[in-house]
């Protein structure tokens, strides 16, 4: 049903065996959780189980034993039966409990899936904990099930204890808050925040639940008497303590029901800790529940979400004036007076209710009603996850993405959201980088440089020469592939003869809906092998491939064809006048009998277009086209072993890093569900054991931390990543500061487009197989981006390079570091510059400082002005050749 093995690789990131909490990653600086935090949060966990009955225990999921090797050790244990997914897990476990007597009389372990309850004796345990498992299961239907499979295992008036949930109510509360903690955030632009926390909502890729959920299950469960949802006590105010809770589902009768429980609303009877305090000592209630309680833990970033709303609220995570005391504190005001304390979720989600029990007066014993849960549907109470890591082939149902970023220093950093880089004169802004990181061989690769690079001028660029790139576009290269080594493993369980195959079956069936040259196929497609095969046939028809992600807003994308469809983007996304629709497993039948059916130039509608997109990727100026150099570059390098560690739909990206492994002759690894891609760790060490040195896709937090890693143990790494529009390839390797791969190079120029000079801060550009084609359909942002690349091509021809928009400099050893803003002396970002007009043999126009001087194969098309009008005079030859595609 699910890998709760998932569960033990989290509880090994924030635990080290016998010494406590060491290692929680926050998701909104990719730094560790400081131990205290932990340590807080691990204790009340503990604290909470203890309440129970637990003569007899049963622990789904036990991972490094954090609560096994606490709670077994309790005189109350009598029996601690414990499962684990992963046989190295039951292994460390077994080790750990053999060590100590006390543990070795009590534990018994088993090595089972969270799911499989088979052979455990019904009706024996008096407590089951599942902790930190739930998040990981697949959708409700699958949680129910395996509620409803663990309930028999009770004793008479046991009880089911559901740990570390995520609270679906306050999912757009927690995402805008990461996204505001990024440098910049809350100066940019409120729509695309707001899309932006949207998306990342969409695309979660674990279970978030409703805490009114479980009164809806309750309703369905006749064995289940008693519900109780508390929120995390602790005075630490984190991630974890904000947006999760946990639920005990009890068989017991209650001792009490607290639904209609003496009221006491905050802010009329009582509005200050001293006020509580009053009121119980002057009252003496049995029960007391302290409703509407402003939550101060979750108040800045509540506040910040609901500001996205209203133009006239300025966007920021800037402290609010405390609209409450913190949770615990009125917790502990209360229990200073005798009372137990229980808080829960409130009417609203930033709100909390405080639940005060008099021990005197009300019985020990299970408790429902805690959370006055409204009556709902249980279908409503819990997202639908985006599978993540359950890809095996290439027709299954694909995972999602977050949008990975790039290590600050390396190159263009993503934590600078797209509406804080500043606008230049004509209007626009630099977008965001689109990164991805790949691992490289930890032995020295050969690197490019310019002729007359130095070390610490304003050329970032490697220490060898340029190879040059491979000839034929990129169906050639491939088919030139599979008849060197057709039976080489591509991805997993493809070899380079069946995925030719496939991908010639794929693109007849495109071609039959006038998928080819001058049109674009639209691919959202998750599972690697999939998309492999379907962007081989994309590629095969001469059409442009469009790889989008469907939770994303695709209103000014490119018009296709056909849509390539997988069956949860198909539930995604709306219909598109005129395109055929394709949902993979309908296309991905099995093979012809001979095995074998090439695309042929009779088979298009239309014969191939030199110089046609390779890649479309809707950007923030435009929809950017993008050639095949980028390809044909890595096409004539030795093949490195490559890992996928994308999560869901690849972006351009990936899309380009793949097709550069495939026609090279690489192995693309994929890891399967015992790979916790959060954990650096583990994934470097599952890197070295497959050979890959090259790394497409990850998450953003972990890729980060596993470069620092890689680079304290010195292993090699490459970085792909920085813009659709200028895209580098970063090699590192041990004992040298990054540089660009053969091919890519970056410039850091003054006032007058020159190199600025060591340690000195510059204009940043990309230039090299990088650079992509234009603007599709857009002369005008074309002209005044795409600009001559001073130094000329690799054959001696013109070149173009891309502004960023950002500043830049080149530290000491040499590694790039991407400022934010323009330069000072940026000429375009200079409202009194004036400019002209350049154009080459090929037919580009560009904007040009008038200034600077003129780079050799260009000339003067519009004699010296000022910006806006120099605008009027540009044309660029994409917008013939791509008009069809919008």
């Amino acid at each position: 049903m699910f890998d709760s093995g998932l569960n033990e690789q989290q509880d090994a990131l924030a635990t080290v065996p016998g010494d406590g909490p060491t290692g929680g990653i926050s998701s909104y600086d990719a730094l560790p959780i400081p131990p205290a935090h932990l340590r807080e949060w691990r204790d009340a966990t503990l604290g909470r189980i203890r309440e129970l009955p637990r003569r007899r225990v049963l622990q789904i999921g036990a991972g490094t034993g954090t609560l096994l090797t606490r709670l077994a050790r309790d005189e109350e244990v009598r029996e601690y039966w414990a499962t684990a997914s992963s046989p190295a897990a039951v292994a460390a476990l077994t080790a750990r409990v053999e060590a100590g007597p006390v543990l070795a009389e009590k534990v018994r372990l088993e090595y089972r899936g969270a799911e499989d309850t088979h052979g455990l004796p019904a009706g024996h345990f008096d407590t089951i904990v599942v902790d930190s498992v739930v998040q990981y299961v697949p959708d409700l239907a699958h949680l129910r099930t395996l509620v409803e499979r663990l309930l028999p295992l009770l004793a008479p008036g046991g009880s089911l204890f559901l740990g570390d949930l995520r609270n679906l109510d306050l999912a757009h509360c927690f995402r805008t808050g990461i996204a505001l903690a990024r440098p910049g955030a809350a100066r940019g632009d409120r729509e695309a925040l707001r899309r932006h926390v949207d998306r990342e909502v969409a695309l979660e890729t674990e279970l978030l639940l409703s805490p009114a959920l479980f009164d809806a299950l309750a309703r369905d469960l006749p064995a289940v008497r008693a519900v109780d949802v508390r929120v995390k006590r602790g005075v630490q105010h984190n991630e974890l303590t904000r947006y999760r809770y946990d639920v005990v589902l009890s068989t017991a009768e209650p001792a009490a029901d607290l639904t209609t429980a003496p009221r006491a609303r905050w802010g009329e009877e009582i509005t200050t800790a001293a006020g509580l305090v009053d009121h119980l000592r002057a009252r003496r209630p049995a029960v007391l529940r302290l409703a509407a309680v402003p939550n101060r833990r979750v108040h800045d970033e509540y506040a910040a979400m609901q500001s996205l709303f209203d133009p006239l609220e300025s966007i920021d995570l800037a402290p609010q004036d405390a609209p409450a005391p913190a949770p615990e504190a009125l917790c502990r005001a209360g229990e200073r007076l005798g009372y137990r304390a229980v808080p829960t979720w409130g009417e609203h989600p930033d709100l909390l209710d405080l639940v005060l029990l008099d021990p005197e007066q009300v019985p020990a014993g299970p408790l429902t009603g805690v959370y006055a849960a409204p009556v709902v549907e249980a279908a409503g109470c819990a997202n639908t996850p985006a599978a993540a890591g359950r890809d095996a082939g290439p027709d299954t149902v694909p995972q999602t993405r977050r949008p990975a970023r790039l290590p600050e220093g390396a190159i263009p950093s993503a934590r600078t959201a797209p509406g804080t880089l500043p606008p230049h004169p004509g209007g626009a802004a630099a977008p965001a980088p689109r990164p991805a990181l790949l691992p490289t061989p930890s032995t020295p690769t050969v690197t490019a440089a310019r002729p007359d690079t130095r070390p610490g001028t304003g050329i970032w660029a490697g220490a060898g020469a340029d190879a040059s790139p491979a000839e034929g576009d990129v169906a050639s290269l491939f088919a030139a592939q599979v008849a060197r080594a057709p039976g080489a493993v591509a991805l997993p369980g493809l070899d380079y003869a069946e995925l030719d195959a496939r991908s010639d079956l794929l693109a007849h069936a495109l071609l039959e809906h006038r998928a080819g040259p001058g049109t674009c196929v639209l691919t959202a497609l998750s599972s690697p092998a999939g998309f492999a095969v379907a962007a081989l046939a994309v590629v095969k028809t001469g059409a442009a491939l469009l790889p989008v992600d469907p939770a994303l807003d695709l209103a000014e994308a490119p018009h296709p064809a056909v849509l390539l469809l997988d069956e949860t983007a198909d539930l995604l996304l709306p219909a598109v006048p005129g395109a055929a629709r394709l949902v993979r497993e309908e296309t991905a039948g099995p093979l012809p009998p001979a095995g074998h059916w090439p695309v042929t130039d009779a088979d298009r509608l239309r014969p191939p277009c030199p110089g046609a997109p390779l890649l479309l990727v809707p950007g923030e100026d435009g929809t950017v086209a993008v050639g095949g150099e980028a390809v044909a570059a890595a096409a004539g390098a030795a093949p490195a072993d490559t890992a996928w560690l994308v999560r869901g739909y690849p972006d351009g990206d990936a899309a380009i890093g793949l097709l550069s492994a495939l026609v090279c002759g690489a192995r693309v690894h994929v890891p399967d569900g015992s790979l916790t891609r959060d954990v650096p760790h583990e994934v470097l060490g599952w890197l070295r054991r497959r050979g890959a040195r090259m790394v497409l896709g990850g998450a953003d937090d972990v890729l980060c931390a596993l470069l620092t890693l890689a680079r304290a143990e010195g292993a090699g790494l490459s970085v792909s990543g920085g813009w659709a529009e200028g895209r580098l390839v970063v090699e590192q390797v041990p004992g040298s500061p990054p540089r660009p791969a053969p091919g890519y190079r970056a410039y850091l120029l003054d006032t007058l487009l020159r190199p600025v000079g060591p340690g000195e801060i510059g204009s940043l550009y990309i230039a090299g197989a990088g650079v992509a084609q234009g603007y599709a359909g857009e002369p005008g942002a074309d002209g005044e981006r795409f600009l001559p690349d001073p130094f000329g091509g690799p054959d001696g021809g013109t070149a173009r390079m891309w502004r960023t928009g950002r500043a830049a400099r080149l530290d000491e050893d040499g590694s790039l570091r991407v400022l934010d803003g323009p330069a000072h002396d940026d000429p375009f970002a200079d409202e009194h510059a004036t400019f002209v007009v350049l154009a080459d043999v090929s037919g580009h126009r560009a904007l040009w400082p008038a200034t600077a001087a003129v780079p050799e194969g260009w000339y003067e098309t519009h004699g010296e002005g000022t910006y806006e009008p120099c605008l009027d005079h540009l044309h660029s030859p994409l917008d013939d050749d791509l008009g069809d595609l919008f």
